[in-house]
């Protein structure tokens, strides 16, 4: 599903940077790999990467058979929207916006009508819990709930991967617990998960753990 060859990643200035050094990486579809490592060691920029959010300065980066490397960004963009889903220690819900209406964001720039993109939002609610909860506002709900419409919000296009920034970073253990229960069930046949941790009990959870250390795979 995602396989890295020889990537490496350099921020110019002053001194430059290599944040990543020659990194190859394979993830099969349906499996969970956890990326750990200190901080500093290349694990943002990594899952930046992985994410079509930056660019490696060398290497390729193949995503389900397609060479990122070869897109131009609104080829990148349209990949990104279609095959990938994030969720963020830090949520991202918007304020002023019920449930359903932060679930549907993603949906509302691939086209779908907004009839469907309710349905879809409705549906991947309830998947991950909050049926009940489908009017309420951000503000109304625990750390553990807003992670749960984050995770609603990163599954209602389908994806084939979904990408997770440290996703139990503002949990306490019990919310943890519940939100890793939940991304671990989201694992299929054809669809993989990603998770940067420094959480050893969610990487304890994961398939494979890959290890980053200045920049490099260990």
């Amino acid at each position: 599903m995602v396989r890295l060859l020889e990537v490496t990643k350099t921020f110019s200035g002053a001194v430059a940077v290599s944040a990543l050094r020659g990194v190859n990486l394979e993830i099969r579809r349906g499996e969970m790999t956890a990326i750990v490592g200190p901080s500093g060691a290349g694990k943002s920029t990594l899952l930046n990467i992985l994410g079509l959010l930056d660019v490696p300065t060398s290497g390729r980066y193949l995503l389900d058979g397609t060479d990122t490397s070869r897109l131009g960004e609104r080829e990148l963009t349209s990949l990104r929207a279609v095959t990938l889903g994030f969720v963020f220690q830090a949520f991202h819900l918007v304020a002023h916006l019920n449930c359903v209406a932060n679930v549907m964001l993603p949906l509302a720039h691939q086209g779908w009508p907004r009839r469907e993109r309710a349905r879809l939002a409705t549906d991947a609610l309830v998947q991950v819990g909050l049926g009940h909860r489908l009017d309420a506002r951000p503000t109304t709900l625990s750390g553990g709930e807003r992670q749960r419409v984050a995770v609603a919000r990163a599954i209602v296009h389908s994806p084939s991967v979904i990408l997770c920034d440290e996703p139990t970073g503002n949990l306490d253990r019990e919310n943890s617990t519940h939100v890793m229960d939940l991304l671990r069930r989201l694992v299929t046949p054809e669809r993989s998960l990603i998770v940067v941790t420094h959480d050893d009990a969610v990487s304890a959870r994961a398939d494979r753990v890959v290890k980053v250390v200045d920049g490099a795979i260990c």
